[in-house]
């Protein structure tokens, strides 16, 4: 804008310049006579050479005219040799008998391939600023109000054609164009309306260029600097790196748009502007964008502006807003409510050339709303009292940029519920040449290197990867790479979770830290849920801490690596029956028939306990432990993590039989018994094998051991009673 006001400026005291410069011409002097005078007067006034290689041409009557043919005005030392400001073409005339009244009455000025080059060198120079008036003249204000000032002269009207303002700033390594400018007026008058219609191309680096053309009803009253144009109408069309071929057209409407110079205030009423967006990966058609506003008012010296009734229409979608401001040019604050209208998400994504995500519920992303308080300073914005509607989920709390340098992301935020399995994309099980496992997933490294984030997340129901969790908490805590869930705490399955999860993106690849525990869950719901098993139930508490890395999540379960406890108290192993199976192996062993079940297949503990080190995704467990109403069972095993298996060597101690086996008289050798059992098989459907044959060979080993023994011991006896009668004799 700084730009643009001073090439005006420029343009306009060129302008009284050649208006000056041809009046006195023709008032004292024949101009062609005196060329090289007026030369010699601008290099002694200004310090740059003046060509006028045209001739000038006089009328006098009933007009005062002098037309300017081409003419230059060199640049300033140090800015190159091309002129500063260059004409083809120049015409203004005063009508002579008003003037005699002391009145001016400018006849149509025109102004043709007019050039001015405004540029800034590499330490900061203008060439332009020794052009500056030294204020000797200036009027003080509200002269043109006293008695007996000279009134403000008129103009006729104001044609400029085919003009250039090149500004190039050699600091920045900028440069902007504004060519084929061109303005028509009407007649000027202090205070009275004109017609205006303008237009010009802005080139932008040579990457993009604006065409503006403009035109509406101007007043401009000079005694009281207030300006007013009513009903302007804008066509933008924006071309260059970045917009499609064609380019984008804009138009911008507005009832009426008003400034009161003298009291820095400024205003803009009915605004309107619309345009249609093409291009790559959008509808052919386009997608219609618009933005409205009913009131826009802003008082520079208050620092404050108002904005009221915004509008913004994308695809169908509308928000709507209302902003106030404060402290706008030394310390900006805009702040208002925001409201988007409800929209279907899987009508609306197709508008902008976006399909929808597939996902495992299709009822999905059927409505989007959303409401909230808007702030915004020059280094942060956030958005306060939020409460956005997705679907059957609600969310309130605030979110913002902190700092905008750093990228600074804050939030608080409280979801009532949310089911996260509905917005995956559907199972692939069972499709052809599918496997229906699940691809790894990446470790987004990049992203969480750049993330700066520090927030809480509360969500009051949530099931996520088929586990449902209540009041849930998640604190989040991200910066320069590293990000810290914590504190990160639900209830679960009739008990509690918590946990402090971290990761080290800083490496080439993702250090997982994990410090989970879990107390008196319900295991049977947690395992149909998150394995789709009934095959475990029990109430206990588990408690691990993790280490791990990879780039995905395969690599992470196959380095996961620390220590693993848990407690189980009043649970079962459904669809194994271990007694049922230690009496069914005996009686095949004994050649009897196989024994009746009595109840499910369930084997039923009081307690289970144990510990282990994890190494590579491998859980070794030394110190099982199991306690049944008959058995006790302990041993070892290990558990394959990112295999999804188990081997375990167990032995089970008989410790009696049970009063309602039929079988429990013929089994009664069993106590105390020893019987070695093994489990494998996979975590979600486990095959167990009591190894009845062996424990009976060991019996039999162990017998034919206390008979070998009796006899040698029948034989060592009799050996010495002979010794003993050998030695009487």
């Amino acid at each position: 804008m700084r730009a643009v006001k001073i090439a005006a400026w420029v343009v306009g005291g060129l302008v009284v310049l050649i208006a000056v410069t041809l009046l006195l011409v023709v008032l004292l002097v024949d101009p062609n006579d005196h060329r090289d005078t007026i030369e010699r007067m601008t290099k002694e006034r200004t310090g740059r050479e003046l060509t006028l290689s045209g001739d000038l041409k006089l009328s006098v009557f009933p007009w005062i005219a002098l037309e300017l043919g081409p003419a230059s005005l060199g640049d300033a030392p140090g800015f190159g040799d091309e002129p500063f400001a260059e004409i083809q073409h120049a015409r203004v005339g005063v009508r002579l008998l008003p003037l005699l009244r002391g009145s001016i009455e400018v006849g149509q000025v025109r102004l043709d391939g007019a050039r001015i080059r405004l540029i800034t060198d590499e330490e900061g120079r203008s060439n332009w600023s020794d052009l500056g008036s030294d204020g000797s003249s200036s009027a003080a204000p509200g002269d043109a109000e006293r008695p007996g000032a000279t009134p403000l002269p008129t103009i006729a009207g104001l044609t400029i054609t085919d003009s250039a303002v090149i500004i190039e700033n050699r600091q920045e390594k900028s440069r902007r164009v504004v060519r084929d400018f061109r303005l028509q007026t009407g007649r000027l008058a202090s205070g009275e309306p004109f017609d205006l219609q303008t237009g010009f191309v802005l080139e932008q680096d040579a990457a993009s260029a604006i065409e503006v053309d403009l035109k509406g009803v101007v007043t401009a009253d000079l005694e009281r600097n207030t300006h007013r144009i009513v009903d302007p109408v804008i066509n933008v069309t924006l071309t260059g790196e970045g917009y499609p071929s064609q380019g984008v057209a804009v138009q911008v409407n507005a009832g009426s748009l008003h400034a009161d110079i003298g009291r820095e205030r400024y205003g803009l009423d009915g605004l309107k502007v619309a345009t249609v967006w093409k291009g790559d990966g959008f509808p052919p058609e386009g997608v219609p964008v618009s933005l409205a506003a009913q009131r826009f008012e802003a008082d520079l010296e208050a620092q404050t502006l108002a904005l009221e009734g915004v509008e913004m229409q994308l695809a169908g979608a509308r928000l709507t807003g209302a902003f106030t401001g404060e402290e706008i040019l030394d310390a900006p604050l805009i702040r208002g409510p925001l409201k988007l209208a409800p929209v279907n998400l899987r009508e609306w994504l197709p508008k902008l050339g976006v399909q929808p995500p597939q996902t495992s519920d299709p009822e999905t992303l059927g409505s989007l709303s959303f409401a909230g308080v808007a702030a915004l300073t020059s280094k942060s914005a956030e958005v306060n009292d939020i409460e956005l509607t997705l679907d059957e989920t609600t969310m309130k709390g605030s979110l913002g940029v902190a700092d905008f340098a750093t990228t600074a992301l804050r939030f608080n935020l409280n979801v009532d519920r949310i089911d996260a399995d509905r917005y995956l994309p559907p199972s692939q099980e069972g499709a052809p040449g599918e496997s229906g496992e699940e691809p790894p997933a990446p470790i987004p490294v990049d992203m969480l290197r750049e993330l700066n984030a520090r927030g809480q997340l509360m969500i009051g129901q949530a099931i996520f990867a088929g586990m449902t969790f209540t009041n849930l908490r998640l604190g989040v805590n991200a910066r320069d790479g590293r990000v810290r869930f914590h504190p990160a705490e639900a209830s679960m399955y009739g008990g509690r979770y918590s946990g402090d999860i971290g990761v080290d993106a800083t490496g080439k690849v993702a250090r997982i830290t994990l410090d989970e525990h879990v107390s008196g869950v319900d295991f049977a719901p947690l395992f149909r849920d998150l394995f789709e098993t009934n095959r475990v139930s029990g109430k206990g508490a588990a408690n691990l801490k993790l280490t791990g890395a990879g780039a995905d999540t395969d690599e992470l379960l196959r380095t996961l690596s620390g220590t693993v406890d848990f407690n189980v108290t009043d649970g079962a192993l459904e669809g194994a029956d271990l007694w049922y199976e230690i009496r069914r192996a005996r009686a095949l062993i004994d050649r009897q028939p196989a024994p009746a079940r009595q109840g499910p297949a369930r084997t039923t503990f009081t307690a289970l306990t144990g510990s282990g080190v994890m190494k590579n995704g491998v859980l070794s467990n030394d110190d099982l432990n199991v306690a049944m109403q008959y058995l006790k069972v302990t041993g070892k095993g290990v558990v394959n993590i990112p295999e999804g298996t188990l081997d375990y060597k167990l032995i089970a101690n008989v410790l009696r039989m049970p009063r309602e086996d039929a079988d429990a008289a013929q089994m009664q050798d069993m106590v105390d018994a020893q019987i070695p059992v093994t489990i494998t098989g996979a975590l979600t459907d486990p095959k167990v094998r009591p190894d009845i044959e062996g424990f009976l060979k060991s019996k039999a080993k162990e017998r034919v051991e206390r008979e070998r023994e009796k006899v040698e011991e029948k034989v060592r006896e009799k050996v010495e009673d002979k010794l003993k009668d050998l030695f009487r004799r």
